[in-house]
């Protein structure tokens, strides 16, 4: 040996040295995270999940213990599902959501619209650490910090993982950035109906009315207003009476499922009119209802959906109608009401 140093040698030594740092800033562009997932029936479970999401990245970002945390969870919301991803950081604390919903029950499609959302998601966080920690550590020769470039992740010959797919959302999905506060807010919906009363006139009474409602994940508020078509109810003689009702209308309901149970009350008034006899005269009573509704939703699209219900309903104040001082007809004590609506949400 002569002592010298090959220029072989001095290469090899270089080019070690470069990769050295190169190496060390692909692993730290690697986000990983703790998932906490809860689907339901025929949802996938927690690997078909992460297969998703780590094959749009081309890599597994999930780490059990990692000090960032993302759950997903999924859950119906009235004929529909609503998936919900919820981030918190190292400390525990909430750091942003955000929600995303299908207008039916096809879980699988929702879950991989979570799959997308929480690709882009963990990219974008991705890449903000590795800026930070590019810029954060400087060089042992004080060159100014470098930008990571991105880096081939080797992939085990026994277990093959396609090339990610272009990270592309669902249309019409809205991605928040991270940290940032939101929720499922109330949605507003207005529809028309029609409906048959059963007892309150001495026959089936037809009912059209319209409505307006408020919706939280499992609650409801509703307004509506109702007016009927006039019946007529006749003595013997042909002699007899019209009656028209005219009411308005609050419900309460809890929403567990595509099912509905509600409180309903009702307030009007009855417009009633002598028929054929010698002296027709008119009246107007007051009409006071309350008691319970059961009902069920089926979505027809992202905005439509039509709602059956029946009602069972007590009258509070029982009136009769008389003709020449002779009671022709007492209201009776309950009275039920099953109907149909056509109801669209408003954006």
């Amino acid at each position: 040996m002569d002592g010298r140093v090959s220029p072989l040698a001095c290469a090899c030594v270089v080019y070690i040295s470069m990769l050295g740092p190169s190496a060390g800033r692909a692993q730290a562009a690697l986000f990983t995270v703790s998932l906490d997932y809860a689907g339901g029936a025929g949802c996938p479970d927690v690997e078909e999940l992460e297969g998703l999401v780590s094959t749009r990245l081309g890599y597994d970002p999930f780490v059990d213990g990692a000090p960032d945390r993302v759950s997903v969870h999924i859950a119906p919301r009235g004929g529909a599902l609503e998936g919900r991803i919820e981030w918190h950081d190292s400390t525990g604390r909430w750091a942003g959501d955000q929600s995303l919903a299908v207008a039916s029950n096809d879980c699988r499609h929702l879950s991989r619209a979570l799959a997308a959302a929480l690709a882009v998601q963990i990219q974008l966080l991705a890449q903000t650490t590795g800026s930070s920690a590019g810029t954060a550590s400087p060089t042992s020769t004080g060159s100014p910090p470098e930008t990571p470039t991105p880096q081939p992740v080797a992939r085990s010959p026994s277990a093959p993982i396609t090339p990610p797919e272009p990270l592309a959302m669902p249309r019409g999905t809205k991605l928040p950035a991270h940290g940032a506060a939101g929720g499922p807010g109330p949605v507003f919906a207005m529809g028309a109906g029609s409906s048959v009363g059963v007892g309150m006139s001495s026959s089936p009474v037809l009912l059209g009315r319209v409505l307006g409602s408020l919706a939280w994940q499992h609650l409801s508020v509703e307004l509506d207003a109702e007016v009927s078509v006039p019946t007529t109810t006749r003595r013997a003689d042909g002699a007899g009476f019209s009656q028209q009702h005219l009411l308005a209308g609050a419900a309460a309901c809890a929403m567990p499922t595509r099912w509905r149970a509600c409180l309903v009350a009702k307030a009007g008034e009855v417009r009633m009119a002598g028929e054929d006899i010698d002296r027709p005269t008119s009246a107007v009573v007051p009409v006071v209802e309350a008691g319970a509704r059961l009902g069920i939703v089926q979505v027809l699209g992202r905005r439509f959906f039509v709602a059956a219900h029946a009602d069972g309903l007590a009258n509070v104040i029982r009136w009769r109608a008389t003709l020449d001082q002779v009671p022709v007809w007492t209201a009776p004590r309950f009275s039920a009401v099953i109907g149909i609506d056509a109801v669209v949400r408003l954006p």
